[in-house]
C-alpha cells in the first residue's frame, strides 16, 4: 500500500488516516494527537540526524504508531553514522520522559498526562524491538554486518525480524491483548518483510556499487588464500561492509595479489561475474 503524498517532504500512510478516523470516531482525538506528535518527535531526531551527517533525505514518511526518514544512504553510509542516525529517534524519547514528569510535578495527575506516558513508553519498546523496518530491526541488521558478509547479513536480519514479528503476534494474540490498531501494525510490518525480502537483490546491487566508488583506506584489511579458479562473483557475495579484502593466489612466479576493488571493476564496469582471479592476474601482467 503505497504512501501518500501530503507535503515534498511528508508522506502519510492509508493505515494512518484509518487510526485516525478510528480516534476521532472512538471520541480519542486527544489521545491521537498526542501519539501523533510523540512520533513526530522520535522521526524528527532521525531526520536531524541525518541532515547533521549530510544525508539525502527523501521525506519522512508516517505510518501506523510510526514512522521512517527516507533514504537511499541507510546501507551505503559509515556504520557508525548509521548506528548515530538510528538511535537519534529513541533517544528522542528520554527528554520526552524527563518533560512529561515535569509537567505532572507542575499540574499534578492528569488522564492525558497517564495517555502520553503510556504511548513514550509503547513507542520505545516497540521501535526496539528487531523487527525490519523498525529501528530495532535496523541496528540488527548494523550488528550483523560487522561480523558477516553483507549479503549474508542481510538475509539473517530479515529472517530474525520475521521470526520475532510471529513470536511477538502470538504473545499477543495468546495474552489476549491484540487490538485493531495491534492487527494494522502487524499486518504492515509482515507487508513491509515481504516487501524487503524480495528487494535483497536490489539492496545489494545497490551496496556493491557503492562499494566500487568508497573510500577504502579507512578499512581494516583481511587477505585470503583462495584457488586462482575462484570466481570474481564468488568475491563480490564476500563483501563486508568494514573490511577492504585481498586475495591471494599461487602463481607461478610467486603469489599474486588480486584486490577487491578490481573484482567489483569486472563485475559491474566489465560484465564478467565468472572471470576467475587467476585471470584477472594475467589480464594485469
Amino acid at each position: 500500500m503505497k504512501a501518500l503524498k501530503v507535503h515534498q517532504s511528508i508522506h502519510v500512510h492509508p493505515l494512518f488516516f484509518l487510526l485516525a478516523l478510528s480516534a476521532f470516531m472512538t471520541g480519542a482525538i486527544y489521545e491521537f494527537i498526542i501519539l501523533f506528535s510523540i512520533v513526530a518527535l522520535h522521526e524528527l531526531g532521525h531526520y536531524r540526524a541525518a541532515q547533521a551527517y549530510g544525508w539525502r533525505v527523501s521525506h519522512i514518511e508516517f505510518w501506523l504508531l510510526g514512522g521512517k526518514v527516507v533514504s537511499e544512504e541507510h546501507t551505503t553510509r559509515p556504520v557508525k553514522e548509521q548506528i548515530h542516525v538510528t538511535l537519534a529517534g529513541p533517544i528522542q524519547h528520554v527528554w520526552i520522559f524527563i518533560s512529561l514528569q515535569i509537567l505532572s510535578f507542575s499540574i499534578g495527575p492528569h488522564p492525558l498526562l497517564s495517555a502520553a506516558f503510556t504511548y513514550n513508553s509503547i513507542i520505545l519498546l516497540l521501535n526496539l524491538l528487531p523487527i525490519w523496518p523498525l529501528d530495532g530491526g535496523k541496528l540488527l541488521f548494523y550488528l550483523l554486518s560487522q561480523r558477516m558478509c553483507f549479503k549474508t547479513s542481510l538475509k539473517a536480519a530479515l529472517f530474525i525480524s520475521i521470526i520475532c514479528l510471529f513470536l511477538s503476534l502470538g504473545f499477543m494474540i495468546v495474552d489476549h491483548r491484540m487490538t485493531l490498531a495491534g492487527t494494522l501494525l502487524a499486518g504492515f510490518l509482515l507487508l513491509e518483510n515481504i516487501l524487503e525480502w524480495k528487494r535483497q537483490m536490489y539492496v545489494f546491487m545497490r551496496y556493491i556499487i557503492h562499494c566500487l566508488e568508497r573510500d577504502v583506506s579507512k578499512l581494516k584489511v583481511k587477505y585470503f588464500k583462495v584457488d586462482p579458479q575462484t570466481t570474481v562473483s564468488a568475491v563480490i557475495k564476500n563483501i563486508r561492509a568494514n573490511r577492504h579484502h585481498y586475495y591471494v593466489l599461487k602463481h607461478k612466479e610467486g603469489l599474486y595479489i588480486v584486490d577487491e576493488q578490481e573484482c567489483l571493476h569486472y563485475y559491474l564496469k566489465k560484465n564478467q561475474p565468472k572471470l576467475c582471479l587467476g585471470d584477472i592476474s594475467s589480464l594485469s601482467s
